[in-house]
C-alpha cells in the first residue's frame, strides 16, 4: 500500500468534480467508514468512501455499493443532520499531508446556511473523519473520539478546538531546489537514497521514494555517502519530471500484481516493476477502488477461511478426545471375560464359600497350571448372588464394548469427515468455494446460520475444468459439495472415477461421453490432478484409485462427499504442479 500524500494531491486533483454536487444521501456500513451519494447538477452521480479503518484507511470515489445498516450508528446520523442536503463548495489538501478538507455549504436547523467541514485524516492507526464548524473551529464529532490521556498533541472531542495532524517538518517537493536536495539527503548519511529521499519529501512514501531513485536510474540499495553531484542531479531531474505529471493533472495510475492479489498502488507509473504485472487503470480514483475492493475480498476469505479452519480443528479434537474414551471402554471390555471366570468358578464352589467371606482363593480349571484364583466378594451378599454379581459385571462389560465398537466407528467416520473439511478449506481458492464449506457444517449442524443477508453459493457450483493431452476433459470436485454432484449428476455410467486411497481429496472425473478406452496419458494426468487435490499434494507415490463411475455408489444417509466404489484398480503417481498448470483450461458447462 502506498496511499501517501502524492497519492491524496492526485486524488484532491480527480474530486475536484464534485465541487457543486449536492450531498443525497450519507451512510455508514462499517464502523469507521462512511459513504456519501452525491449528484451534479448535470445529473452525474458519485459515491465518495471515506474510512479512518486503522489497516485499510483512504478517501476516493467508489462504484461500489455497500450495505446500509438498519440502525445508521450516532455519527452517521450526525453527518446527515449536518450534510444531507448540502452543496460541496470546495475540495482541498493541506500541503501534502494525507488530509482531505472536503467544503460543505447546508441549512442549519434554522434553515440558514452555514458552512462546515468534513476532515478526511488517512495515517494509518491515527485516521480519522471529523465535521469541524469552521466558523470557529470547532470539532461538532468524529467517528473516533479521544482525549489528552490518549495523544497528548491534541484531543478529539465535540466541542474542541480543531487542531491539524503535527506537522512532519519535510520539504515540499513542488518547491524544493537542487541545494536543498543535496544539503537534505546529506543529512541521513548511513541510510540508502530511496529510505532517504522518502524521509526527506513531504508526500512520499518508501515506494515512492524507491520509484524516484529508479527513474534516476541509480541503485536501490545505493548508500547517500556514495553519491555525488550526478547522482544527486539525476535525482532532481526525475523528480521534476514526476511532479510535472501531477501538475498537468496526468499521471499513470499503477496497480502491482502479487501472488495474492494487488501487492500495491500509486498515482504513477511504477517503472520499477515489470510491465506485465502493472495494470493501469484509468483514473487515480478507479486505482484506490480497486485495490482495496480486492483487499477487503481477500480479507474477507481469509477471514472466512480462518473461521471454517477453527471450527474444523476444534471438532477434530473434540473426536480425538471421544475416540480416546471410546478405545479405553473397550480395553477394558476386553477384561469381561475374566469377570465370566470367576462367576463360573464361585458357580461350582459354592459349597466351599462361607457367608460373609470377603476374599476366596480356589482352583482355577481355567489355568494349564491349575493355579488357583483370588475372588473378591461381598460380604452382604450370599455366595450365589456374587456369582450371579460377576456374571452381571460380564454381561455388562460386553455390551458396553459393543456399543463403544459402534460409537468408535462412527467417530472415526466423524473424523475422516472432518478431515476432508479441513484439506477442502486449506485448498479452497475462491470465496463461493468456502461459501459452500459454510453452507455444508451449518447443515450438518457444526455451525449455527449466519444472521443477516449473508451470501450463499449457488445451487450448482462451478466445476474446475482440465483437458488431457489427449483432448480429454478432466473435472475436479474441489469441496463434498462439488464432490456430491460432479460424481452423482454430472458424471456418466461410462466416464472414469479417480480418487485418492485413504486420504481426503477431491472427485475426479474423466468425460468419456462416447464410451472409449482412456489413454495412459490422461489417465496418469487425472491421477496427478486427484493426488495434486488431496491432502497428499506435497507427497510422493500417492495411490489413486480409479473406476467407472457406475461402480460408485452412496449409501444412504452418509455425509456429503462419501461415497463407496468397487472393481477399481490403483496407479501412483507424485504431484507435479506445472503439469497441473498446464493442464488447465476453461470451466467446462455443468
Amino acid at each position: 500500500m502506498a496511499y501517501d500524500g502524492m497519492t491524496m494531491a492526485a486524488v484532491a486533483a480527480e474530486l475536484q468534480a464534485l465541487v457543486g454536487a449536492k450531498i443525497l444521501r450519507i451512510y455508514q456500513p462499517e464502523a469507521h467508514t462512511i459513504l456519501l451519494q452525491l449528484r451534479q447538477p448535470d445529473g452525474s452521480k458519485y459515491r465518495l468512501l471515506a474510512s479512518a479503518d486503522a489497516t485499510a484507511a483512504r478517501v476516493h470515489l467508489t462504484e461500489h455499493s455497500y450495505p446500509n445498516p438498519a440502525q445508521p450508528p450516532m455519527f452517521c446520523m450526525l453527518l446527515r443532520k449536518h450534510l444531507e442536503g448540502g452543496v460541496v463548495t470546495a475540495v482541498t489538501q493541506p500541503g501534502l499531508d494525507r488530509v482531505l478538507v472536503l467544503a460543505v455549504q447546508a441549512y442549519d436547523e434554522l434553515h440558514e446556511l452555514c458552512q462546515r467541514q468534513l476532515i478526511c485524516e488517512v495515517m494509518g492507526k491515527h485516521s480519522n473523519i471529523i465535521l469541524v464548524n469552521p466558523e470557529n473551529g470547532q470539532i461538532i464529532d468524529a467517528i473516533k473520539r479521544y482525549s489528552h490521556a490518549v495523544s497528548r498533541y491534541r484531543e478529539v472531542l465535540p466541542g474542541s478546538l480543531y487542531i491539524p495532524p503535527p506537522a512532519q517538518n519535510k520539504k515540499d517537493p513542488r518547491t524544493i531546489t537542487y541545494e536543498d536536495l543535496e544539503a537534505g539527503l546529506l543529512q541521513s548519511l548511513g541510510q540508502t537514497a530511496a529510505k532517504a529521499v522518502a524521509g526527506l519529501l513531504d508526500g512520499f512514501s518508501p515506494l515512492l521514494g524507491r520509484e524516484l531513485v529508479f527513474r534516476a536510474g541509480l541503485e536501490e540499495d545505493l548508500p547517500v555517502e556514495a553519491m555525488g553531484a550526478y547522482e544527486f542531479g539525476r535525482l532532481y531531474e526525475a523528480l521534476q519530471d514526476l511532479l510535472g505529471e501531477l501538475a498537468a493533472r496526468c499521471p499513470f495510475p499503477s496497480l502491482v500484481q502479487g501472488e495474492k492479489g494487488w501487492q500495491a498502488f500509486s498515482a504513477f507509473r511504477l517503472t520499477q516493476f515489470p510491465a506485465e504485472r502493472l495494470l493501469h487503470p484509468s483514473s487515480v480514483n478507479e486505482t484506490i477502488d480497486r485495490y482495496y475492493r480486492a483487499h477487503q475480498e481477500l480479507q474477507a476469505f481469509q477471514n472466512l477461511q480462518h473461521r471454517l479452519r477453527q471450527k474444523a480443528q476444534k471438532e477434530l479434537e473434540r473426536c480425538y478426545k471421544k475416540a480416546a474414551l471410546q478405545q479405553d471402554t473397550i480395553r477394558l471390555a476386553q477384561e469381561a471375560d475374566t469377570f465370566r471366570v470367576k462367576g463360573e468358578i464361585l458357580t461350582a464352589n459354592l459349597y466351599r464359600i462361607k457367608p460373609g467371606d470377603r476374599l476366596v482363593e480356589l482352583e482355577n480349571f481355567y489355568d494349564p497350571e491349575g493355579r488357583t484364583i483370588a475372588i473378591e466378594l461381598l460380604p452382604e451378599l450370599s455366595p450365589a448372588d456374587n456369582a450371579q454379581r460377576y456374571f452381571h459385571l460380564y454381561n455388562k462389560a460386553k455390551n458396553a464394548a459393543q456399543k463403544a465398537r459402534q460409537y468408535y466407528e462412527e467417530t472415526r467416520e466423524e473424523m475422516a469427515y472432518l478431515e476432508g473439511i479441513l484439506h477442502s478449506v486449506e485448498s479452497a481458492d475462491t470465496m463461493a468455494e468456502l461459501r459452500e464449506i459454510e453452507e455444508e457444517l451449518v447443515k450438518q449442524g457444526y455451525l449455527r446460520e449466519a444472521a443477516g443477508p449473508e451470501k450463499s453459493s449457488p445451487a450448482r457450483p462451478e466445476i474446475p475444468s482440465f483437458r488431457s493431452s489427449d483432448g480429454f476433459t478432466i473435472l475436479v470436485g474441489k469441496n463434498n459439495k462439488q464432490n456430491d454432484y460432479l460424481t452423482l449428476r454430472v458424471a456418466r455410467d461410462q466416464d472414469l472415477w479417480l480418487h485418492t486411497k485413504d486420504l481426503p481429496g477431491s472427485h475426479v472425473i474423466i468425460r468419456n461421453p462416447e464410451g472409449k478406452k482412456i489413454p495412459e496419458t490422461t489417465l496418469r494426468e487425472a491421477a496427478h490432478l486427484a493426488a495434486y487435490f488431496s491432502k497428499g499434494r506435497f507427497g510422493s507415490q500417492v495411490p489413486v484409485d480409479y473406476t467407472q463411475r457406475k461402480y460408485v455408489r452412496k449409501p444412504s444417509g452418509a455425509k456429503p462427499g462419501m461415497v463407496l466404489y468397487e472393481n477399481h484398480q490403483t496407479i501412483y503417481v507424485t504431484p507435479d504442479p506445472e503439469l497441473v498448470e498446464k493442464l488447465k483450461a476453461a470451466p467446462a458447462p455443468s
